[in-house]
This record gives C-alpha cells, sequence and structure tokens, in this order.
C-alpha cells in the first residue's frame, strides 16, 4: 500500500509497502498541527499526542481479531507512518527554532 501524510504544515510520501501497490490508490493521513509551537517541548509533545491519535485511527488498531498477515501489515502500517511524521515533525520543528 502506499501511504501518504498531509499536515497542515508538511507533506511525506509515506514508506511503499510491497504487498499491492500499484493496485491500491494511496490513502491520505491528516494531522491539524495548526496553533501549535513546535519549538516548545509542550508543543512539541501535543504534536506528538496528535499524530499517535491519528496514526491509530489511519492503521488498524483493533488487531486481535485478524490474521496473522493482516496484524503484520497493520503493524507495518503504524511503524511506518509514525516513523514517517515524526522526522518531519523534527525537521519541521528545527525550521521553527531557526527562524526564531
Amino acid at each position: 500500500m502506499n501511504y501518504k501524510i498531509l499536515t497542515s504544515l508538511f507533506a511525506l510520501a509515506a514508506a511503499t509497502l510491497p504487498s499491492a501497490a500499484a493496485a491500491e490508490p494511496a490513502a491520505t493521513l491528516r494531522v491539524d498541527l495548526t496553533g501549535i509551537d513546535l519549538a516548545t517541548p509542550r508543543g512539541a509533545e501535543a504534536a506528538q499526542r496528535r499524530i499517535d491519535r491519528a496514526v491509530a485511527r489511519f492503521c488498524r488498531n483493533d488487531v486481535e481479531h485478524l490474521s496473522f498477515g493482516a496484524r503484520r501489515a497493520a503493524r507495518e502500517c503504524r511503524e511506518s507512518v509514525q516513523r514517517d511524521a515524526l522526522a518531519i515533525l523534527d525537521s519541521r520543528r528545527a525550521q521553527q527554532l531557526a527562524a526564531r
């Protein structure tokens, strides 16, 4: 699957999982970070919580009744999307700090 992360602050094409990349359209994750000062520890924590909640909704979180393969796909989705979103968050935080 293709996962694309879009926020009000940045966009990123997330990792492409090899299972069915060409067969499925890209899903979009939206995280609203409007009004959060990423340069402060409190703002960074708030952004982290919003990303965590959005990733949990975006990728299957109710995996106990799923097959082993579906559980693995959900875990890979969460790890991939989370990793990419946090990398962008760190980059954006550095930009805000540099702008001060």
